[in-house]
């Protein structure tokens, strides 16, 4: 990508002390919450980012989230590292896996998150570090807050989630973790709108109805509220139905759901 940032202070040698120290002091500086205020000029080289702390969101050995404030925004940022202990999770190949499936969303008419700064480091073809900061839209909540807030818009959103989600698996887009904390809500006067975020096991290709019917049925396993928990496995998905290209009109929606599984227990 041609937007990636490649600079870097000082070199990172694999199996350096010094590289060790630096992402120890990374994993112990997130655990506790930050108040500072950043500007986003400030963040120009990998260096830059990897020394910034934050409310920590997640934080694992080799890969870290954090809620941070950019010119007086609310900012997240994802990093991920080859760590010495975790040199088979491969996490950087899955941040860049990640910020791919990203770009995707935005080139091809759905949302992900707005990334405003990206960059990647290391040695040769080999590469050590990469993050990317996310910008946080005001007024969008998770689908299960948005159902609660607007009382009386209820079937509409409803309405507008199936036409978006038939309309995913359409372009051959499968979430893997289709949870309904990870489906941001807006409403754009009279128009819904929704943004897809942690879409780190995403995948763009050929769809299968059984990997559709496991994502529709981690949505409807994710919430809640019991009504629109069942609001999900009924009326939602005969209306994802009537809009999924190359289904007949009287496709078993319902029962691929019933026998489908969740991605992920709730």
């Amino acid at each position: 990508m041609s937007d990636l940032i490649r600079g870097c202070r000082r070199p990172i040698l694999f199996a350096n002390s010094e590289w060790e120290t630096d992402f120890v002091r990374i994993e112990t500086m997130d655990v506790s919450g930050d108040t500072t205020l950043y500007r986003l000029e400030e963040l120009q080289t990998v260096d830059d980012v990897f020394a910034v702390s934050g409310e920590a969101m997640r934080a694992h050995k080799g890969r870290s989230v954090v809620r941070l404030n950019v010119d007086g925004k609310t900012h997240f940022l994802k990093r991920f590292w080859l760590a010495p202990s975790q040199l088979f999770k491969r996490h950087v190949r899955r941040g860049f896996h990640e910020l791919k499936i990203i770009d995707w969303l935005n080139a091809h008419g759905f949302a992900g998150p707005k990334v405003v700064r990206r960059g990647w480091s290391g040695v040769a073809a080999l590469r050590l570090r990469m993050y990317f900061l996310m910008e946080e839209i005001p007024g969008e909540l998770p689908l299960e807050a948005a159902w609660a807030t607007h009382r009386d818009r209820r079937d509409p959103l409803l309405h507008a989630l199936a036409s978006f989600s038939a309309r995913l698996h359409n372009a051959g887009f499968i979430h893997t973790d289709f949870s309904e904390r990870h489906i941001l809500v807006g409403l754009d006067k009279a128009a819904w709108t929704f943004r897809l975020i942690d879409v780190e096991r995403a995948s763009v290709g050929r769809v299968a109805d059984t990997r559709v019917g496991d994502d529709l049925a981690t949505l409807s396993a994710s919430v809640m509220n019991e009504r629109l928990r069942k609001k999900l496995r009924t009326d939602f998905l005969d209306d994802y139905a009537t809009q999924r290209e190359y289904w007949p009109a009287d496709y078993p929606v319902r029962a691929l759901v019933e026998k489908s599984k969740p991605t992920k227990s709730f």
